[in-house]
């Protein structure tokens, strides 16, 4: 089976749109979560992840922020303000199809957590001490997380102590079989590694193996959108610059 892996789409549509047009042909769709919040088209994203076949899905904690199931006092001002204009977006449908999610499931013998198996909805796996705790809280060799933006990935072999953690670059492909890993494809809507070409991995589960991929797209496009909406400019800008 083959499956694209998504994560923080942020209402990027047209982001989302180009992976999608990118990818190979795929079995199945997992959605490591922060579908919306930030972006300019959340009912659209939100719309795409409930229409599309054999989708696994987990909520993140911008979606929940959305909802007002996370008190947006948690967020920096301008987070606080995206938040509140998306929720203004949301039908019904969108807030009890976010409501419905979990932050971490499993599937198919994979581990997804939005953020980290030990905390799902906040923790930043971003040192190798961090990715080394968290290789206790979950019992599949592999768990694929997002929230932090950046593509990467941590192993620990048998009979190691401390985890590895390195990049998870474009057309890089990892074998699954041969320790285990926290892979994060990194992030569809908004990239934070300096790279600010769309980012989606694949999963081929019969070969154990997984490739991060990165796609450009339209980001003038999304950024009209988000003037036209009138979302704050620092969120705008940094679209262009993959930070």
């Amino acid at each position: 089976m083959k499956v694209l892996i998504v994560s923080d789409v942020h209402a990027n549509l047209i982001a989302l749109e180009a992976v999608v047009a990118d990818a190979p042909s795929c079995d199945a769709l997992w959605n490591i979560g922060d579908t919306i919040g930030y972006g300019p088209r959340p009912r659209e994203c939100l719309d795409f992840m409930v229409d599309h076949p054999a989708t696994a899905a987990l909520v993140g904690n911008h979606d929940l922020a959305c909802i007002g199931d996370v008190d947006l006092s948690e967020f920096n001002s301008v987070a606080q303000i995206a938040s509140k204009w998306t929720a203004l977006q949301l039908e019904l449908d969108h807030r009890v199809y976010l409501k419905n999610l979990p932050s971490m499931t499993q599937t198919d013998g994979y581990t997804l957590a939005h953020a980290s198996p030990r905390a799902p909805v906040w923790e930043y796996i971003t040192t190798a001490a961090i990715a080394t705790e968290n290789f206790a809280a979950f019992e599949t060799d592999v768990c694929f997380i997002g929230h932090t933006h950046i593509a990467m990935f941590a192993t620990l072999k048998d009979g190691d102590e401390v985890a590895d953690i390195a990049p998870f670059l474009p057309d890089q492909t990892l074998d699954l079989l041969s320790a285990r890993f926290i892979v994060n494809p990194g992030s569809v809507g908004q990239p934070r590694d300096r790279d600010p070409r769309a980012a989606y991995a694949i999963l081929d589960t019969d070969r154990g193996t997984v490739t991060g991929h990165r796609v450009e797209y339209d980001v003038a496009k999304t950024q009209r959108q988000m003037a036209l909406a009138n979302l704050p400019e620092v969120l705008i800008a940094r679209l262009a610059y993959g930070m």
